[in-house]
């Protein structure tokens, strides 16, 4: 299997810690704006600080520059988008409805950065699309839940940010897009501006308890090194449609054997919908998943 697949694997299995994470502190009412949250994500950077002695920046063009805050501030928007779903909805619903990510991911890279997929590929992202689709959807009624609107907009948003950040990786080394990516994050910082989202941010972290506080400390770190997993896949990937394909139809199922071990034994921090149709729609996703990851091994 290719070295790519693994990074993508790890970064999506790290990513659904977060997640359950983000659920347990919104749910618990630990933090109830998104914007502070955003706030925390934003400081997340700060680890930056450990590498800097390690490698160095390579200065990039006006261009490049643009394309790097772009991709900071659709990031942004993005992750905001997905906090207010989570408000709505159970984690692994909301990590799956992620799946609407990699068909504008797809679209986006033939027009913006010409890449194409050859019919072995294609026919893994189908895959693995419909491992997605499959456990996605829920009704309610007649109609999606509020939550199926906050991501389809968050998952636009996030495929720009995603095409505008392969191609920074496109432009300089490794661990220089990184960095750069990286800093690009700060942008979120710019919610502080508001007068009311600083004094909710100080309130917040006022009145946390001291574990919530750890949480999130645990959190900031292992999301900073899943950064480096997903960067690394971008570098080595044939295209960067697969790897949006595999990131989301994996992070669901990784966030949904995590809830549902979550569920058997501390059923009051988090509890999933489970029944025999929620597992006969997991198990097919999982063998939907397998067979993509071999056609896009395929050559």
């Amino acid at each position: 299997m290719n070295n790519w697949v693994y990074f993508v694997l790890i970064s999506q299995g790290i990513w659904s810690v977060t997640s359950v994470i983000d659920k347990i502190v919104i749910s618990r009412g630990y933090i109830k704006n998104p914007l502070v949250y955003i706030v925390l994500n934003g400081l997340t950077n700060v680890l930056l600080l450990f590498l800097l002695p390690f490698v160095s920046f390579e200065p990039l063009n006006l261009f490049d520059f643009g394309v790097l805050l772009l991709s900071g501030a659709m990031f942004t928007a993005s992750v905001i988008l997905y906090y207010r779903a989570v408000q709505y909805e159970e984690i692994s619903r909301v990590a799956m409805l992620f799946q609407l990510a990699p068909v504008f991911v797809l679209i986006l890279s033939y027009f913006v950065l010409g890449e194409k997929l050859t019919q072995n590929h294609f026919i893994g992202f189908l895959l693995l699309l419909s491992a997605g689709i499959i456990v996605s959807y829920k009704k309610i009624g007649a109609k999606l839940s509020r939550a199926f609107y906050y991501m389809l907009a968050s998952a636009v948003f996030a495929a720009v940010s995603f095409i505008a950040a392969k191609h920074i990786f496109n432009a300089t080394g490794f661990w220089s897009a990184f960095l750069w990516l990286r800093l690009s994050g700060f942008t979120s910082l710019f919610v502080l501006l508001s007068p009311s989202t600083r004094s909710q941010f100080a309130g917040t972290f006022k009145k946390m308890k001291n574990k919530a506080k750890g949480l999130l400390g645990f959190k900031m770190v292992i999301d900073f090194s899943s950064f480096i997993f997903a960067g690394l896949a971008m570098v080595y990937a044939p295209a960067i449609a697969l790897i949006s394909a595999l990131a989301s139809s994996a992070l669901p199922l990784f966030v949904f054997i995590l809830t549902l071990v979550t569920s058997f034994y501390f059923p009051k921090l988090v509890k999933e919908e489970i029944n025999k149709k929620t597992m006969l729609a997991k198990i097919l996703a999982i063998a939907l998943i397998i067979i993509g990851i071999v056609f896009i091994n395929l050559r």
